[in-house]
C-alpha cells in the first residue's frame, strides 16, 4: 500500500505601493539643491572630510561635483517612486539612501573650506547622544507592546537623573547612582502599571500627572537637599572602555579608523544600549515571553481565551519597562559627569516617545531614529564651534522633529501603533 504525502508550501505575497507624493518630494528636493548649487556655488570650492581622532588624515573632494552627484541621485531615486511601485522594505531603503545623499550633500557645502568635516567625532558623538532617545524609545516599545502608553517617560528620566547622582555623591561610587535610577524609573512606572491594570484610569493623563509629580519632586529635593548641600549633587562617571582595553593589549581596536572611536571608546552607557536593543529584540520576536507580550497589545482578548493572564503580563512589563527609562535619565548626570539641576532633561522623554512611533515600535527601528535625532544634535555641537558657520545652528535641532512630522505623516509609511495600545482590559471582554 502506498501513501501519497502533499507538502503544503506557503506563498509570501509582498505588497507593493505606489508613492508619487514621496517621490515628488524627492524630485523637487534634489532639483532645488543641483539648480542651487549651479547659481550659487563659488567655483574651485573644496569640502574636506577628516578622520580627526585616529590616522588624522582625510579626504578633499571638489564641493560642486559632490553636491550636484548627490542631488541628481536624490532625483533618480523620486522618479523610481514615481515610475513603480515598491514594496515597504524596497521603500525603506530609497527614503534612506535619498536622505543620506541630501544630507551628505548639505554639509558638503556649509562646511567651512579649510576647516573639514570632523567625520569620527561626529558619529561617535552621534552614538552617545543618541542615549536617551534609545533607552526612553525601548521603555516604550515594551509598554505599548504590552497594550499601556507610558506618556511618563520625561518624568522618569527626571527621576533617575536625580537619584543617580544622589546615590552616587553619596557612597562615591557612580555604578551605586546607576542602580538607584533602575529602580527610580521601576517605581515609576510601577505606578503608572497599578493605576492602568487595576483601575483602567486613562493612561494618558496617569502619564501626564506622573511626570508632574516627577518634576515637582525632584524639584523640591533639589531645593531642601542639593541646595543646602553640594556635596549631594557631585556627580562621578563611568571610564571609556579604550582605557581598559589599553591594559589588556587590546588599544590597537581603539585605533581602527572610525570603528574605534565609535565603537571602542566609549562608556558603558553606550554598551548597555545596544545590548539592550538587540536583547529586546530578541526576547520580542523569538520568544514565548515575545510572543505573549504583543498578543496583549494587539488582541488581549485573545491572549485571555488561550490563558494569559493580561492584566498580570502588562503590569510586570510596564514595571520592568521602567528600569530602562530610570536608566536612560541616569545620562543626563553619571553618563555626561553633569551636577543634576531642575527640569535639566529638557522634554526629551516626550521626543523618545516620537523615536518610538518613527521606529514602528521596534527596537531596531528606534535605535535609527535615536541614531537620526544624535546626529542632528552632534551637528549642533560641531558647526556651534565652526568658523563661519553660514547657516542658524537652531535650524538643525529643527530637523528631527521635522522628520518626525513627516514620517507621522506617512511619507515613508504609515506607523501603526499595536491595536490594544491604550485600551483597559477586563477579563472576559470580546
Amino acid at each position: 500500500m502506498s501513501t501519497a504525502v502533499t507538502e503544503s508550501k506557503s506563498v509570501v505575497v509582498t505588497e507593493t505601493v505606489r508613492h508619487p507624493v514621496g517621490g515628488a518630494v524627492l524630485v523637487v528636493l534634489g532639483a532645488v539643491l543641483a539648480v542651487a548649487a549651479l547659481l550659487w556655488m563659488p567655483d574651485g570650492r573644496a569640502t574636506t572630510f577628516r578622520l580627526d581622532q585616529t590616522v588624522e588624515s582625510g579626504w578633499t573632494v571638489g564641493t560642486f561635483g559632490i553636491v550636484v552627484t548627490l542631488a541628481v541621485l536624490t532625483v533618480l531615486l523620486g522618479v523610481l517612486m514615481l515610475a513603480r511601485a515598491v514594496s515597504a522594505r524596497m521603500h525603506g531603503v530609497i527614503v534612506g539612501v535619498a536622505a543620506t545623499a541630501l544630507v551628505i550633500a548639505v554639509l558638503s557645502w556649509v562646511v567651512t573650506p579649510g576647516v573639514g568635516f570632523p567625520v569620527e567625532f561626529v558619529l561617535a558623538t552621534t552614538l552617545f547622544l543618541a542615549l536617551p532617545f534609545i533607552f526612553g524609545a525601548l521603555s516604550g516599545v515594551v509598554c505599548e507592546r504590552s497594550g499601556v502608553i507610558n506618556l511618563g517617560i520625561e518624568g522618569q528620566f527626571l527621576a533617575g537623573a536625580f537619584t543617580a547622582v544622589l546615590f552616587a555623591s553619596i557612597t562615591g561610587n557612580p555604578y551605586v547612582g546607576i542602580l538607584a535610577a533602575v529602580l527610580s524609573g521601576m517605581i515609576s512606572t510601577l505606578l503608572l502599571a497599578w493605576l492602568a491594570t487595576r483601575f483602567e484610569v486613562n493612561q494618558l493623563v496617569t502619564g501626564v500627572i506622573l511626570n508632574l509629580l516627577a518634576l515637582g519632586l525632584t524639584g523640591f529635593l533639589f531645593e531642601r537637599l542639593m541646595r543646602m548641600d553640594h556635596s549631594l549633587n557631585q556627580p562621578s562617571t563611568v571610564p571609556r572602555i579604550g582605557g581598559f582595553l589599553h591594559d589588556i593589549g587590546l588599544g590597537f581596536l581603539t585605533d581602527i579608523p572610525i570603528l574605534g572611536p565609535v565603537l571602542f571608546d566609549q562608556n558603558l552607557f553606550v554598551y548597555v544600549a545596544l545590548a539592550c536593543v538587540f536583547g529586546l529584540s530578541y526576547l520580542l520576536f523569538h520568544t514565548r515571553w515575545g510572543l505573549r507580550t504583543r498578543a496583549v497589545g494587539e488582541h488581549p482578548a485573545a491572549a485571555d481565551a488561550a490563558g494569559i493572564d493580561v492584566n498580570r503580563l502588562r503590569f510586570w512589563n510596564v514595571t520592568c519597562a521602567g528600569a530602562l527609562s530610570g536608566f536612560g535619565g541616569a545620562f543626563f548626570t553619571i553618563a555626561n559627569n553633569v551636577a543634576f539641576s531642575k527640569n535639566m532633561t529638557a522634554a526629551l522623554g516626550f521626543v523618545a516617545l516620537a523615536v518610538m512611533i518613527v521606529g514602528r515600535w521596534n527596537p531596531v527601528g528606534a535605535l535609527w531614529a535615536a541614531l537620526l535625532f544624535g546626529f542632528s544634535s552632534a551637528l549642533q555641537r560641531f558647526l556651534n564651534t565652526m568658523p563661519g558657520n553660514p547657516i542658524p545652528t537652531e535650524f538643525l535641532g529643527m530637523l528631527p522633529y521635522v522628520v518626525t512630522l513627516v514620517v507621522v505623516a506617512g511619507f515613508i509609511g504609515k506607523a501603526v501603533a499595536p491595536a490594544a495600545d491604550g485600551i483597559p482590559y477586563r477579563p472576559g471582554d470580546n
